[in-house]
């Protein structure tokens, strides 16, 4: 595919460092890693097991920084309900796996990165590597969900932020916001949920504009043999967990 891969694959389990709450509902797991960190790319994720729960748990990579990589979670079940809970001990992890996104393309045009919802969570160590800073739209339903403004800040990136019900910034979708303001110069990096991604692969395909997307899928296995998280890139049938998450924003067909 047109996206970055890595060659190395590692299937162990990591010491937890910690496990912390922040904001109502979102958590942020660090795992110690010596082996692992130089591997990862943005856009990849990892295939978590959880203590009492059948299948493991995609979650992209959020930060990786010395001995520890980061992944930033919001509580939607049983499974990521039981991991909020875990403060010590060690975590079976399977990974990195899938494409990341590519860093190199489009390097003399204006980076514009689009994130919906816990999309920040991948969105935040691709802006943290891509060299050229630009600006970060962040939609939310409510300022409670927003996260990561001040270390985006820090890095470089000019933040846009709306919330659905005019809590912070535009009063709004994101979109809405992307629409006006977006040019055939900029290249888009999009993570988020998938009716914004519609939208914004419409708003792409009117201005003429190219880019990347990571598309949010329910993963069973996160290596394409349960055939559970089919989508339609280009006109044939790819596995988002293998063949992705991130593709070329003209290629995806939702």
């Amino acid at each position: 595919m047109c996206c970055i891969s890595t060659s190395e694959r590692f299937d162990k389990s990591y010491k937890v460092i910690s496990n912390k709450e922040l904001c109502t509902g979102y958590f942020e797991l660090k795992i110690k890693s010596d082996d692992v960190i130089k591997h990862c790319s943005p856009g990849q994720f990892f295939m978590i097991g959880i203590p009492g729960v059948f299948l493991r748990r995609p979650l992209s990579v959020h930060d990786v920084r010395k001995d520890t990589v980061s992944f930033l979670y919001k509580v939607a079940g049983k499974g990521t309900k039981i991991l909020s809970e875990i403060q010590f001990g060690e975590l079976p992890f399977l990974g990195p796996l899938g494409n990341g996104y590519d860093l190199d393309a489009y390097k003399e045009a204006n980076h514009v990165v689009v994130a919906g919802g816990t999309g920040i969570a991948s969105v935040y160590f691709l802006a943290s590597k891509l060299k050229k800073k630009g600006i970060l739209y962040y939609g939310v339903r409510s300022e409670k969900d927003l996260m990561c403004l001040h270390k985006l800040k820090q890095i470089g990136w000019e933040v846009t932020v709306s919330t659905e019900d005019g809590s912070k910034g535009y009063k709004g979708h994101i979109t809405d916001l992307l629409s006006e303001k977006l040019k055939e110069s900029d290249v888009i990096f999009v993570c988020g949920p998938t009716p914004m991604l519609k939208k914004i692969l419409q708003i792409a395909k009117e201005k003429n504009v190219k880019g990347f997307v990571s598309l949010e899928e329910k993963m069973a296995c996160g290596v394409g043999n349960c055939q559970g998280c089919a989508v339609k890139i280009d006109g044939q049938i790819r596995m988002t967990c293998k063949d992705g998450p991130v593709f070329k924003i003209e290629q995806v067909e939702l």
